[in-house]
């Protein structure tokens, strides 16, 4: 069929326009690549956090594993809880087959037993700083009487923070099946938790020492965030903790923020390795906060036009 052609010049502008609402509705990145990522298809979500503009997109919206990412969450909920942290729990016998099941998988453990008596907070640090899937597990089962119930709560919040493509099925991420997100999700999860007093002064914490308990000796565990250790080359001092996570399937991840000359941002990467996750996050954060085209020099002020003749001399003597 032959169209008039501005029949066809209109119909362009039909497309263009429909092009460009569809972008910004799936959330094209802002700014381009600006860093050698490991993988094309890792996820990376870079976002001003005070204003939640997305700055740097890569597969932002894809399903995948999480990983220890999940242990967010968990913390969250504990948190908004409003539990005494300092008080003290003891373990149900059962725990014992997760717990087994935990060590099978190849899980990170502090060893915790059923019988044994803990802390919360100590079981909030063991899990955020060293991720400890069993302390994990020894919360979930503190919070809501069984695994199943916590995962229902936890998929209810994900649902209440706007997360359109996340579920979860266990508490600590170590169990990849039927257990995602996608990096814009994690970054409302991640929001939520960086917005809690609380959580930040846990996931910023370098080392801590877990006292002894009826089973163990006093220990301490130290954070697997390196953009937080002084003496790792990847050191930021801006850098707040957050979270890191692996399994085989879902790769190296990790959620982190910034903070400097009162511009915060916020950081989501999924599947990438080791080599390079602290790389990337380092290098993303250095451009954000050094890119003029985040920060534009401010425009020089406009020089006053000369005066000439009469108006220059009634300058002078009035000013």
């Amino acid at each position: 069929m032959q169209l008039h052609p501005f029949a066809r010049r209109l119909l362009a502008l039909v497309l263009t326009a429909a092009f460009v609402t569809t972008a910004a509705l799936s959330g094209f990145a802002v700014y381009a690549m600006p860093i050698q990522a490991a993988y094309p298809q890792e996820s990376i979500y870079l976002f001003d956090a005070d204003t939640g503009e997305a700055l740097v997109e890569q597969n932002p919206d894809l399903p995948r594993c999480v990983a220890s990412l999940t242990k967010m969450m968990t913390a969250l909920l504990v948190l908004e809880s409003g539990t005494d942290l300092n008080a003290s729990i003891t373990i149900p016998a059962s725990l014992t087959p997760e717990l087994q099941s935990i060590r099978a998988n190849r899980g990170h453990t502090i060893g915790l037993q059923a019988g044994e008596t803990v802390r919360r907070i100590d079981m909030m640090y063991a899990m955020l700083l060293p991720s400890a899937n069993d302390a994990a597990s020894v919360l979930a089962v503190d919070a809501s009487g069984s695994l199943a119930a916590f995962a229902a709560q936890m998929n209810l919040r994900a649902s209440q923070l706007g997360c359109k493509a996340t579920h979860f099925t266990c508490p600590h991420g170590l169990y990849d099946g039927g257990n995602y997100s996608t990096a814009r999700d994690m970054a409302r999860i991640a929001l939520a938790c960086y917005a809690n007093p609380t959580y930040r002064q846990i996931a910023d914490t370098v080392s801590y020492e877990l006292p002894a308990t009826n089973v163990h000796p006093a220990r301490t565990v130290t954070t697997t965030n390196k953009l937080l250790q002084p003496g790792s080359g990847y050191y930021r001092s801006d850098a707040h903790g957050m979270k890191t996570g692996f399994t085989t399937q879902a790769g190296r991840c990790f959620v982190t923020f910034a903070r400097r000359d009162g511009h915060t941002y916020g950081l989501v990467i999924l599947g990438s390795n080791s080599q390079n996750i602290f790389r990337e996050a380092a290098e993303l954060f250095d451009w954000a906060f050094t890119s003029p085209e985040l920060h534009p020099a401010p425009a020089e002020p406009e020089a006053e036009p000369e005066k000439h003749g009469l108006s220059a001399f009634w300058h002078k003597v009035f000013g």
